[in-house]
């Protein structure tokens, strides 16, 4: 052990802690944080640390810093009255399960994209390859395969599509993800499922491709919770004015491969957009935490779901409908 490579313990605290933060500030190492970060640090008892002592402090304050980097990623989905309860949560968070969901199915979904790209043969387009014989895609022709409301939404139609959903459920959907963890699942998915019911009951004659419904339902609830709390969360007319230009450019283009393109693409619905953004945003009513409760909005709170249930109902009985009469 070299006198150089040692540190004082207490010299050590007083520089790491920041005596008197508050405990829901992110960024910032708490008295309490750098006490569980120096407890059982120096093992000879010496009150010094050495290098060895040191690299196990460093490890623990790496583990802390990614607490810290949740917060960060919090602050884009919480608004500030409602952070102390937030990051009290946070506080005890253990990334245990990870905020894996939107990783993993957007690896899967390009996955699926490069596998289609290869067996077209047709390379990277803007909108191509149309793999509509998939069996994964939701066919007009095989709507009793159940399975298709699900996963049309791994298969995407031309670079723009995958590369526009991807980033937008990763940028969107992990900060959710990590404050509302299995919640912000089932809003995707819900929006995915809301999507495809609300094409097979007023398109029912196209092919659905993408996962458009989830992205929208991702888009509404964040767009929702931006609305509702608009003075209390940070640069809100920016976020605004880009979700305004993400939902508005991504539409025109939906709008423009359905109609004007050639016979094949206008054979692929984007409706999925308006059944993942009802969804999104009854559904982010629902199901995503809440932590300050008021009573009026438990009347929100069962409008929304019944308004989600009757939707949801509704275009299963416009889908059966025609098949029975």
């Amino acid at each position: 052990k070299h006198k150089k490579d040692e540190v004082n313990t207490t010299n050590t605290a007083n520089a790491w802690s920041t005596a008197g933060a508050p405990a829901s500030r992110p960024g910032v190492y708490q008295a309490s944080e750098v006490d569980a970060m120096l407890h059982g640090i120096d093992m000879n008892k010496d009150n010094m640390i050495d290098f060895a002592e040191f690299c196990t402090l460093l490890s623990r304050a790496k583990r802390l810093h990614l607490r810290h980097v949740i917060f960060r990623a919090a602050q884009m989905v919480v608004p500030k009255s409602k952070r102390a309860e937030h990051f009290d949560y946070l506080q005890k968070y253990k990334c245990c399960p990870p905020p894996l969901f939107m990783l993993l199915i957007s690896i899967i979904q390009i996955a699926i994209y490069v596998y289609y790209v290869v067996q077209s043969g047709e390379g990277v387009q803007v909108n191509k390859p149309v793999p509509i014989q998939s069996p994964l895609i939701l066919s007009p022709n095989k709507l009793e395969e159940v399975w298709r409301f699900f996963t049309y939404a791994f298969v995407h139609i031309g670079i723009y599509h995958i590369v526009f959903n991807v980033l937008t459920q990763l940028i969107l959907g992990i900060p959710l993800e990590l404050v509302h963890q299995w919640r912000t699942i089932l809003v995707y998915i819900g929006g995915i499922i809301s999507g495809s019911l609300l094409v097979a009951a007023v398109d029912p004659k196209v092919y659905l491709a993408g996962a458009s419904g989830g992205v929208y339902a991702l888009l509404a609830a964040h767009l929702a919770e931006l609305i509702m709390n608009w003075s209390e969360m940070e640069f809100a007319p920016v976020r605004a004015l880009v979700l305004f230009i993400l939902i508005g450019s991504d539409a025109g283009v939906a709008v423009y491969q359905r109609y004007f393109l050639d016979e094949q693409i206008n054979k692929i619905s984007y409706v999925s957009h308006i059944g993942g953004f009802v969804a999104g945003v009854l559904l982010g009513i629902v199901l995503l935490r809440n932590f300050r409760k008021h009573r009026w909005e438990q009347k929100v709170w069962y409008a929304a779901l019944v308004a989600y249930i009757l939707f949801t109902i509704v275009c299963i009985v416009m889908i059966i409908a025609p098949k029975v009469f």
